[in-house]
């Protein structure tokens, strides 16, 4: 359960209008505490989040309440055609000279702000992924320490995290997705962006972090029944055995589960070389798309 200040932050709704919504549109109708206070569920937080990314590209809210959450879901799973922000430039170079200064509570309130203000696909494309990527480039020019580059890896991690969380909670698709990476890929932030995309969906998400052996993977994903693994390749130091590695994971999966592989390091795989249903992805729409035909 969410009180109203932490529901606010959740969805990057003003109090005043959370109660404005509720008292003009009954856009949700939360409960009641013993002490009294409102209340909201996770289903009320993710509802109340797409009614705020559906108002963000200019849909009315009277007009949007009257839709169920499937409605509300297509609507947001239209295409949107809107360039980059000016805001997601400001959140990226906010975040960089947070970082700069060794100031996480700046680096925090930057991502902070973007999450409630964005929605995640939108956030990954145009605030994360940007953001990483820059501080990676940083780094290794000698512009950024090691410890500079954690403050944003770490303060990114956290709060995809809950992100993640946020949304499994009111997971409603009946298909789940495990996430891992594969031995030897230690880089987690791109499958964990993939998860948050997944989550936002309505697809409960199994994230089982970096470096698992297949067999682990597979034994998970047989015993949960996911309909997808995805997993994330990045580091060319472990393309040599990846390809391996995906046939001894698909030997070990049920015929039926699909295998959707992300990250820089597919592109130099051999497609040919890899075992059946394995799909290579090539970016966020890509990833979207897919999840849509897998939700009928």
């Amino acid at each position: 359960m969410y009180s109203i200040k932490a529901a606010s932050q959740a969805t990057g709704l003003t109090v005043e209008t959370l109660r404005a919504w509720e008292r003009r549109y009954r856009a949700v109708v939360p409960v009641r505490d013993d002490m009294g206070r409102r209340v909201y569920r996770a289903e009320d937080v993710l509802r109340l989040r797409r009614l705020r990314e559906a108002t963000d590209r200019g849909h009315p809210i009277g007009r949007l309440v009257h839709l169920d959450e499937r409605a509300l879901a297509d609507l947001l799973d239209a295409p949107d055609t809107r360039p980059p922000s000016a805001a997601s430039t400001t959140f990226v170079e906010r975040a960089l000279d947070a970082a700069q200064r060794y100031s996480a509570a700046d680096c925090e309130q930057a991502l902070t702000l973007a999450i409630a203000l964005m929605p995640p696909a939108r956030l990954i494309d145009e605030v994360l992924g940007p953001l990483l990527r820059e501080v990676g480039e940083r780094w290794h020019r000698g512009e950024l320490s090691i410890a500079q580059e954690r403050l944003v890896s770490s303060a990114v991690r956290r709060h995809l995290g809950l992100i993640v969380d946020t949304f499994d909670r009111a997971a409603r698709r009946p298909s789940s997705i495990v996430l891992a990476t594969l031995p030897g890929e230690r880089h987690e932030l791109g499958l964990l962006m993939c998860a948050v995309v997944c989550a936002s969906r309505g697809f409960q998400v199994h994230y089982l972090g970096p470096e698992l052996p297949p067999a682990e993977i597979a034994r998970y994903v047989n015993e949960t029944g996911a309909a997808v693994v995805a997993l994330s390749v990045l580091l060319d130091d472990a393309l040599p055995q990846v390809v391996a590695q995906l046939r001894e994971l698909r030997a070990a999966l049920e015929p039926d589960v699909a295998v959707w592989l992300g990250g820089r390091g597919v592109q130099r795989l051999e497609k040919d070389a890899l075992p059946p249903r394995a799909i290579v992805l090539t970016g966020t729409p890509d990833l979207q798309q897919r999840l849509d035909a897998l939700a009928f």
